[in-house]
């Protein structure tokens, strides 16, 4: 499958490879016959992301390449420039090989958790805005001072340095997972859990493998993404009358972690009950909470559900949930611009393109960064650029801006 095919054309001949007709492979995949027909004819540019996962499954290939990882819809990474490589050797370093670990000299003097929290208080916001670029550049220098403070503090200044290490471990590998690199990504995380493991933080764990739910989501393992957080979830076992809001909202992250997968995999009910799980611990909570630089509360859940019915295809139904979304309610600037191209990608499906191209100019003045890398940003635009013929002068600068060709 060559990268610069197009996507109905990679569907089509993955399609033959494997002896399939137009009505198995919609069978197979529980998509519509009329949305194989349409990608393969090139009527249709894309789909949607529960709909291109079922189809990839159904032809035995990853979602990246079925997308076609340098096609004109996936992003262009500098890896240097974002910092990939560096982050990737700090992640797989030798000291971390059992028997290859050699005696590691920090010339600095050892960094203070105080001063640690600070760097990583910094690094997390970069990342809710999306800023890829700037965070690459901090993220391996900041992995190798925490490394160094486990290493040569003591005491409980050395546990709270496990847990420091873990949570920028888990950034850099969330990051990677986020530009394509989800084996990497996979590979810190387990990293992150070891250091989080010796905090003692039984909180940082779970959200570890929220982080890890959402890297098997990226991979279309669908089924291990739900797994996953449903057993955390279950290991927590939260009391509502009694337990803080920080354990609630850890919980109810795990869920909606839980829900995105199962609606994706095309199990909507389930979802529903996760997401409607997850709804409780956020009206319990009461407010909008930042938990490891992870947004829960009833503006997060809501759009969750908003996200849901996009996943499913009930367009109509996604923007009228919208509706209920709190007007000033609290999110990461990449989570909100993440709700507007849902928006947009409803308002699409409905043939209002006017109103897709304001949620999307929208999305980019938030998280502008965020949307150049995200693929199903890049593959919303690309779809309505190429209805929009000169019309939509805006919308054709923003495939512009993006490095989109038409």
């Amino acid at each position: 499958m060559t990268s610069d095919q197009s996507l109905g054309l990679r569907v089509k001949r993955a399609r033959k490879r494997r002896q399939l007709t137009q009505e198995q492979l919609a069978e197979k995949a529980e998509v519509s016959v009329d949305l194989v027909r349409k990608l393969e004819q090139e009527i249709r540019h894309t789909a949607s992301m529960s709909s291109l996962t079922r189809i990839a499954r159904a032809l035995d290939v990853d979602v990246p390449q079925l997308l076609g990882q340098t096609s004109t819809i996936e992003p262009m990474v500098d890896e240097e420039s974002v910092g990939i490589l560096a982050i990737r050797d700090e992640l797989t370093s030798l000291s971390y090989f059992p028997g290859l670990a050699d005696e590691e000299v920090f010339n600095d003097e050892p960094p203070s958790v105080d001063g640690l929290r600070l760097a990583l208080a910094h690094a997390e916001s970069i990342r809710q805005h999306g800023s890829f670029a700037q965070l690459g550049v901090m993220l391996p220098g900041l992995m190798a001072e925490a490394r160094a403070a486990v290493r040569e503090l003591d005491g409980d200044d050395q546990v709270t340095a496990y847990g420091l290490l873990s949570e920028v471990i888990q950034i850099a590998s969330t990051m990677l997972t986020a530009l394509g690199k989800p084996d990497i990504g996979y590979i810190g995380l387990i990293r992150a859990q070891e250091a989080a493991e010796r905090s003692g933080d039984e909180l940082l764990q779970a959200m570890n493998v929220s982080a890890l739910s959402w890297v098997f989501f990226k991979q279309g393992r669908l089924a291990d993404a739900e797994t996953a957080a449903l057993r955390k979830a279950e290991q927590l076992r939260p009391d509502f009358l009694r337990d803080s809001a920080e354990r609630l909202a850890v919980w109810g992250i795990l869920m909606l972690r839980a829900g995105s997968a199962a609606v994706r995999n095309k199990q909507v009910e389930r979802s529903e009950e996760h997401m409607s799980l997850a709804r409780a611990a956020a009206a319990r909570v009461g407010s909008d909470h930042n938990i490891y630089a992870t947004p829960f509360g009833p503006t997060n859940a809501a759009i969750a559900a908003v996200n849901a019915a996009v996943e499913s295809e009930r367009f109509e139904y996604a923007l009228e949930l919208a509706k209920s979304v709190p007007a000033n309610g609290w999110v990461s600037p990449t989570f909100r611009a993440r709700h507007l191209l849902d928006l947009a990608i409803a308002h699409s499906e409905l043939d209002q393109d006017e109103a897709a191209t304001a949620q999307l100019l929208a999305a980019e003045r938030i998280a502008p960064e965020w949307m150049r890398y995200h693929t199903l940003s890049r593959q919303t635009v690309h779809e309505l650029a190429e209805r929009a013929r000169r019309k939509q002068t805006p919308l054709l600068r923003l495939a512009d801006r993006l490095d989109i060709d038409l």
